[in-house]
Parts: C-alpha cells; structure tokens; sequence
C-alpha cells in the first residue's frame, strides 16, 4: 500500500481560470486596478463624509444612553472604519486620528476609566479633517492634531495600564 492518497477534487478549477486571449497579452491586473480606483475617486468624499455621519450619529446615541458596552462597541466598529478605509479614500490623518480613538477604546476596558471628552475630541478631529478635506499627511494643523491626540491617548492608556498594576 502506498504511503499517501490521490484526491480527486469535485470541480476541475480548470474549468474556472480564464484563458487571456493573445490580443490582451499585455494586460496589467496593476493598472487597471489602478484605473478603477481613480475612476471611483470622485465619490470618496461623499463616502468619507458619509462614514463621519455614522460616526457622530455614534457618539449622538453615546451621549443620550451614557457610555456602556453597547454605545461604546458602536463608537469602535464606525471609527474602525474609518481607520481602515481613510488611507484608500485619501484622508490618511483622518485614518491616523481613528486608529488613536480605537487604541482607547480596545486599551481602555474600564469604560468609568474612559474619557468622554477625549472620545469627543477625537470624533471633532475626525469630522474637521474631512470637512476641511484635510489629505494630505503633511498638512500642519492635521499633523499637530494628529500628534497631540496620540500623545495624550498614549498618556491615558499608560495610566489605566498602571492603574491595573496597583490594584
């Protein structure tokens, strides 16, 4: 008996790769991606205003049913995102502003711990970028902005983490 086993699989995947005719042989997948997105471009303000909707409608309902787990796991999933998609629709400082308010929210898991007002200054922060149609990452006051919110979300994180130690 042999020491291993020929499967023979259901569907043959041959069947499901399509063959580029010789007339398309230069055909850049890259490019065209490229293309495509350039073409959808036009739309990602839109979009992006659209996504900070969610999130101030986010902190809205936050504010009106206090912060608990449920007003708190929406805040995140919106400005997840955002964080995931501002780079791709050219808001990177709006990206970076997003990933500092999901970072206290995942590093903070005692929400009386949790400042209000830093989650707010972030949603504003978020809110003015795209407003401002703030792109480009060496746009100053995004940059300082940007900057000031990661340095005292990373002061806050540290004193929850040593409040954790102490108790």
């Amino acid at each position: 008996m042999a020491d291993y086993e020929i499967i023979q699989p259901k569907v043959d995947l041959r069947k499901k790769v399509k063959v580029v005719p010789s007339s398309q042989a230069g055909f850049d997948p890259i490019a065209r991606a490229e293309q495509a997105m350039q073409q959808l471009s036009v739309n990602f303000n839109i979009w992006m205003a659209e996504e900070v909707d969610e999130l101030q409608t986010a902190w809205t309902t936050l504010q009106e049913k206090g912060m608990n787990s449920e007003t708190i796991k929406e805040l995140f999933r919106t400005s997840h995102d955002i964080k995931g998609q501002a780079q791709t629709m050219g808001f990177p400082i709006a990206g970076n502003i997003a990933g500092s308010l999901c970072d206290l929210i995942e590093n903070i898991t005692d929400l009386s711990f949790l400042p209000q007002d830093l989650l707010h200054k972030h949603v504003q922060a978020i809110a003015a970028v795209v407003k401002e149609d703030a792109r480009e990452e060496d746009n100053a006051i995004g940059k300082a902005l940007t900057e000031q919110l990661l340095a005292v979300s990373g002061e806050i994180i540290a004193r929850f983490e040593d409040s954790k130690k102490d108790s």
